[in-house]
Formats: C-alpha cells, structure tokens, sequence
C-alpha cells in the first residue's frame, strides 16, 4: 500500500469518488451524488459529463450507472497476469475435484479481491468474481495475511479494522494476530463462520513466481457438509504445489 505524499489532482480524485458512488449506490442521479459527496449539483454535472463522454457511465433518464467499459478494463488487469491462466485452471480443477466451492484471490490495497469463483456442478460459474473481502474474517484473507511481513499486516489492520460481520468475527487485533500465526505454523487458514454465519472455509496461500505472496485460494461450503479441516487443507495443498510448479516457484 503505497502511501506516497505526491502531488494529487483534486478534479482525478472527484471523478474517481463518483464513480465509487454510483457503484456502492447501483443508479443515483446527480442530486444524490452531490449529497453524497457534498459537492454542487453544477460540479458534479462536469464530471458526469466527462465521465459520459469517456464511456465510464451511462444514463438512462435522470440515473447514472456504470458502464461496460470498467468491465473491459477489469477484464484486462485479470487476463494480463502471466499466472492467470494457471491459476484459473488450478480453480476449476479444483472445485471439480472436491465438489465445493472453490475461490481463487489476490490482495490488492490490504483487501483480497475475487479474481477466480468456481462452484462444483453449477453451470453459472463465477459469481463472486470481482468481490472484495475483508482479510481477517475470510480464509483466503487469512492465508494471505499469515504470508504477508509483520509490518504490512500492521498497516492493512490499521487502514481496514477488523468490522464485525457475524458474531464469530475476530474483532480484537491480538487475537488475529494469534490466528495468523497459528495458520504459519500450520500452512492452511480457517473461516469459521467469521463472514457468513453457517459456511467454513480453509485457505493455502500461493506463492509469486518471484518470491512474496501472489495470492490464496481457499474452499468453502456448509458446515454440515464439509470434512474436516485437515481434509479440505490436504487437497488446498496439493494443489497450490502443483499451481506453484508450473508458475516456476523455485
């Protein structure tokens, strides 16, 4: 997480926050957004403007959405990976192999992004691709975190927090940091119903071709139906070694 202290272009960050805007939102129309964001209904009408032209939004009647365009673009920053068609294979796979589901992501700013969601005998594959999650209360998170140095876990805890989304949520930083040495020690991460209440899942991190953490893949299902941890880490395992060996991790 590069935190440089740089010369930054106010107008850049504006349209940028709208865009967020108009993503968290689903539709907003301009007055929406100039209370969102506490700007003039005329500054805004600029960058809507802009935004138009550039094909990053569309407008049906007075509500703003996002364009295809963001879609291309996030379709190029995953394809462009030389890892990428390893990793996609290694997902399905997987997920073939176990019957579960069966995730595939990176970290990018302290939080994992989605690039790979495979579910075992469901024809609309992916649909958690492009998902951000929380570190902390995630298995792939986990994983990638307990690969991470002591310093950047530091920073992303303390941009991100640790927000409770269920009741079994670690929300006290020591005991984290006790859960992720716990993962090190044992090679496999555990998210026992710490994002959604009833589904467990168990996270390996993936090794970058040239040394760090690339990302982190992780299965999950029902409580009820998923064998036991070891079990689920074992064929995580398998896996990733056979991923890291074609990437060339030494």
């Amino acid at each position: 997480m590069d935190s440089s202290s740089g010369r930054r272009l106010q107008t850049t960050e504006t349209s940028l926050a709208i865009i967020d805007a108009v993503n968290e939102l689903g539709e907003a129309r301009m007055s929406e957004l100039a209370d969102r964001l506490d700007l003039s209904t005329s500054t805004i009408h600029v960058h809507l403007k802009t935004l138009l032209d550039q094909e990053y939004l569309v407008k049906r009647g007075e509500q703003y959405r996002l364009g295809m365009k963001l879609f291309h673009l996030g379709e190029g920053a995953r394809t462009r990976n030389e890892w990428y068609e390893v990793a996609r294979r290694k997902t399905h796979e997987l997920a073939d192999s176990c019957g579960e589901e069966v995730t595939f992501a990176v970290e990018e700013y302290g939080r994992a992004i989605t690039l790979f969601n495979v579910v075992a005998n469901v024809p609309s594959k992916g649909f958690q691709v492009g998902r951000y999650y929380y570190l902390h209360n995630s298995a792939v998170g986990k994983a990638i975190l307990a690969a991470l140095p002591e310093t950047r876990v530091n920073e992303i805890l303390d941009r991100w927090g640790l927000p409770a989304e269920t009741e079994y949520t670690i929300t006290d930083r020591d005991a984290l940091l006790e859960d992720i040495e716990r993962t090190s020690e044992r090679g496999y991460s555990v998210n026992d119903q710490e994002a959604v209440e009833g589904l467990r899942s168990v996270g390996v991190p993936v090794t970058a071709p040239h040394g760090g953490v690339l990302g982190a893949l992780d299965i999950s299902g029902p409580l009820y139906r998923l064998p036991p941890n070891d079990e689920l880490a074992s064929m995580l395992q398998d896996v990733v070694e056979e991923l890291e060996s074609e990437l060339g991790v030494q």
